[in-house]
C-alpha cells in the first residue's frame, strides 16, 4: 500500500528524545514527522489562549508537508483551550486527532472505563485531564503530583527517568488502583515505551501511551490500519483493536 504520511505537532520548544523511541516502533508503510511549535519554553500554563499561533502554525505545516492527517502531541493545549481543536478542525482540511481524544478512544477499545493515568504535569493539569476523560465515560485514578506548576525543569527531570524506574513508577502507582482495566500513560516525557511490553506482563492489562495511541488513532481516521511488528511496541499497535 501507499506510505500513509503523518505530522506529529508538539506544542514545545523542542524535540524531545523520547520521541526516537516512538518512531523505532513506526511499520514501513507510515511516515511520521514530528516538528515542535515552541509554544511555551517555561511553564505548560503558558499554553493558554494560543489557539490562534497554534493553528496558524498547524495548518501552514500541513499545506507545506503535505500530510494524510495531524495528530496534536501535548494534552495541556487541549484542556486548557477546550475550542482549540474544533476550530482548527474547521479551517484544516485532513483528519486531526490529539493525545486526550486518541488516548481515550484507546483504553475504550480495549474495553476499559477504569484506567489508572500517569503523567508528568502537576496536579492542576491532571484534575483538567482526569475531568475531560470523565467527559468521555473514563474514571481516571491518578496519583498526587504534589506539585503546584508545571514546569520545564519538572519536564526534564521525568524525562532523565529509566525505563526501569517507570516501570517501578506504574507499578507502584497500580498497587494502589487495583481496580484499574488499563494504565493510560499521557506526557512523553514519562516514557514507557522501552519498557512497554513489561508493563503489561508485570500488571495483566493494556498500557497506552499518548504517541502511538494517536497513531493508531490518526490511521483510523483516514481509513488505514498500519500494525507494527517491531518487538516492544505493546498491544495497541500489534493487535490494533477495532474503535469502541
Amino acid at each position: 500500500m501507499a506510505t500513509a504520511r503523518f505530522g506529529f505537532l508538539s506544542a514545545n520548544f523542542r524535540r524531545g528524545p523520547h520521541y526516537d523511541d516512538f518512531l523505532r516502533l513506526m511499520p514501513g508503510e507510515a511516515d511520521v514527522e514530528i516538528i515542535p511549535l515552541g509554544l511555551w519554553r517555561e511553564s505548560l500554563y503558558d499554553l493558554k489562549g494560543k489557539t490562534q499561533e497554534h493553528i496558524e502554525r498547524t495548518t501552514a505545516l500541513a499545506a507545506e508537508h503535505q500530510w494524510d492527517a495531524v495528530a496534536l502531541m501535548g494534552a495541556p493545549m487541549q484542556v486548557q483551550n477546550p475550542e482549540h481543536i474544533h476550530a482548527l478542525r474547521a479551517v484544516l482540511g485532513i483528519p486531526a486527532t490529539t493525545a486526550l481524544e486518541a488516548g481515550a478512544a484507546a483504553v475504550k477499545a480495549f474495553g476499559a472505563s477504569r484506567i489508572l493515568l500517569l503523567t508528568p504535569f502537576d496536579d492542576g493539569l491532571n484534575a483538567l485531564l482526569r475531568d475531560f476523560l470523565a467527559a468521555e465515560g473514563l474514571d481516571a485514578a491518578v496519583p498526587a503530583a504534589n506539585r503546584d506548576d508545571t514546569r520545564r525543569e519538572d519536564v526534564a527531570s521525568t524525562e532523565r527517568m529509566s525505563a526501569d524506574e517507570v516501570r517501578r513508577l506504574a507499578s507502584d502507582a497500580f498497587a494502589e488502583a487495583p481496580d484499574a482495566e488499563a494504565v493510560y500513560f499521557q506526557g512523553a516525557p514519562l516514557n514507557p515505551l522501552p519498557a512497554l511490553e513489561r508493563i503489561e506482563a508485570d500488571l495483566g492489562v493494556p498500557v497506552v501511551a499518548s504517541n502511538p495511541a494517536m497513531f493508531w488513532h490518526a490511521a483510523g481516521l483516514i481509513g488505514a490500519r498500519l500494525p507494527s511488528d517491531v518487538p516492544g511496541c505493546g498491544r495497541l499497535l500489534r493487535e490494533w483493536p477495532e474503535p469502541r
